[in-house]
């Protein structure tokens, strides 16, 4: 292979690790979509959940209130019992004693009221935070929603520039050597880039050394070298831009 035509190759793997690049970072963008997309599925999730304890709290505390309430008949029910047995009081100690129950059974039926009055404030609170879940939730969904749009299309712009670069990277494979192509796909494969400059003696994909004499034969532009520690094709930028210019 002439010096002209290596070059040319070396042209050619660049623009190939290029393109590859871009593909690498559009296909991260791709895959980060769905990741994202569910990260919001759960804030809205999260407030679903979050209605639906409010309104089972809800439900417990009315549930409490029907038992009060039970518990006041009872309590007025045992109070006009006692207020009837008191005309039935024979003696004087009798009527005392049944007035001191009658008035404990009032006490009791007060407490109980009590007791209704704060579970009605407890629904009226557990109601509020219905309400407010409720708000959240359509916040939630619709925010979600709107986001949704973005990222289908986001993603459908995304995957046609993959299939762009796909399509450049098929032209510019065509143009490169089939042994030389082998060689960059081997290391692309296993390292991400097959292809790697070198600066100041130093292979810019694994940072090792190169020698004097491979690097001699970067300089003379006649053959295809390989890094030594990690089998990426290496290059010198400035004997691209001096042929280049």
């Amino acid at each position: 292979m002439t010096k002209e035509a290596q070059r040319q190759q070396i042209f050619q793997l660049v623009a190939l690790r290029d393109v590859d690049r871009l593909r690498g970072l559009t296909t991260q963008l791709i895959e980060a979509v769905p990741r994202v997309l569910a990260a919001r599925q759960r804030e809205s999730l999260a407030a679903q959940q979050g209605l639906e304890a409010s309104k089972s709290k809800l439900q417990g505390i009315k549930a409490h209130l029907r038992t009060l309430e039970l518990d006041l008949q009872e309590r007025e029910a045992g109070l006009n019992k006692a207020s009837g047995n008191l005309l039935a009081a024979k003696t004087n100690q009798e009527y005392s004693l049944m007035q001191s129950e009658i008035a404990r059974k009032r006490d009791e039926k007060g407490q109980a009221e009590e007791a209704i009055l704060e579970q009605y404030e407890l629904i009226k609170q557990g109601e509020r935070m219905v309400v407010e879940a409720e708000a959240r939730l359509k916040d939630a969904q619709a925010e979600y929603q709107a986001f949704e749009e973005r990222a289908r299309k986001d993603l459908a712009e995304h995957q046609a520039d993959l299939a762009k670069h796909d399509e450049r990277r098929e032209q510019i494979r065509h143009a490169i050597d089939p042994v030389v192509l082998k060689v960059y796909e081997r290391a692309f494969k296993a390292l991400g880039e097959g292809l790697a400059p070198i600066e100041g003696n130093v292979c810019q994909g694994c940072f090792s050394s190169i020698t004097p004499n491979d690097r001699s034969r970067l300089l003379s532009s006649l053959e295809l070298i390989v890094c030594r520690s990690c089998s990426r094709i290496i290059y010198l930028p400035e004997v691209l831009q001096a042929s280049h210019t």
